[in-house]
């Protein structure tokens, strides 16, 4: 990669093999560099490839103005989050988090909170990005000397929800979070003791979390099932039908959203599972 320009001792911009526009994090990598000069990959702590030029100006302005340590401090968040949920999320984040971080730590040490009103449903339907803001908030008081409040936790939390639904930026978390709260308490009016430990209780919100994303990226979640095996579900079990057509009404009415056949047989047998774990606790 070549060096196109130095924003400061800790972060260039260059490009790559590939002539995109690149900049690039790494603890002294502008110092008595110039403009041509080559940067060999085992220098680089953290690249960002530029697709959208909009934002390279408001990236470049956050890195250049925020510390190292900042940085860094972010980057032990961002690992240890990809860790936990074991899957690629959105690089992005480093940005993102590393706004949020320096927004959230200067009000703090200027004594002041923002208050989280979503703090509790989220450490509910997103617990492991939940701990991850926890793991955050240790990580600032250790490296940053900075106490946050406990509703960072939650916003941090969303930022890895964010990153990783489908690597976009745009979507609206906190409807998806209203959509599965309203969801939830639909279900818990029927099952008031859920096992919300237990796989199908897990599996059952990552269903809705994903189908109130594609119907608020106006994605058909619709897909080709047998009607025999449709009309026998629907035969078999209809009271869990039942629910799921509670939860497809509410759905319309609160937030002008569809579903047909096919996803009304998944959060059917979702539900049967659910109401099953749930008997076999009452019976314990």
């Amino acid at each position: 990669m070549r060096i196109t320009k130095i924003l400061n001792n800790n972060v260039i911009e260059a490009k790559d093999e590939g002539l995109s526009q690149v900049i690039i994090i790494g603890r002294g990598i502008g110092h008595d560099r110039k403009r041509g000069d080559n940067i060999s990959q085992d220098e680089v702590e953290e690249m960002f490839i530029m697709t959208n030029k909009s934002l390279f100006p408001t990236v470049k302005n956050l890195l250049t103005t925020v510390s190292t340590d900042l940085i860094e401090t972010s980057n032990k968040v961002v690992n240890y989050g990809q860790k936990r949920l074991g899957h690629k999320i959105n690089q992005n984040i480093i940005i993102t988090l590393t706004d949020h971080l320096n927004y959230a730590i200067r009000r703090a040490r200027d004594g002041f909170s923002t208050p989280n009103p979503l703090n509790r449903d989220i450490k509910k339907f997103y617990p492991i990005e939940y701990e991850i803001g926890e793991y955050a908030c240790k990580v600032v008081k250790k490296y940053q000397f900075t106490d946050l409040s406990e509703d960072e936790a939650g916003f941090v939390a969303m930022h890895f929800v964010d990153a990783s639904i489908g690597g976009k930026e745009h979507h609206n978390v906190a409807k998806i979070t209203k959509i599965v709260e309203l969801t939830l308490n639909i279900v818990d009016a029927h099952l008031p003791n859920p096992d919300i430990d237990s796989l199908s209780y897990s599996r059952f919100i990552r269903h809705i979390q994903y189908l109130a994303i594609r119907l608020l990226d106006n994605v058909d979640a619709e897909t080709e099932i047998d009607n025999d095996i449709k009309d026998l579900v629907f035969k078999k079990y209809p009271i869990e039908l039942k629910i799921a057509k509670n939860i497809k009404t509410e759905l319309y009415k609160e937030f002008n959203l569809s579903i047909g056949n096919s996803e009304l047989m998944y959060i059917t047998m979702h539900l049967v599972r659910l109401l099953k774990v749930g008997s076999d606790n009452n019976e314990t």
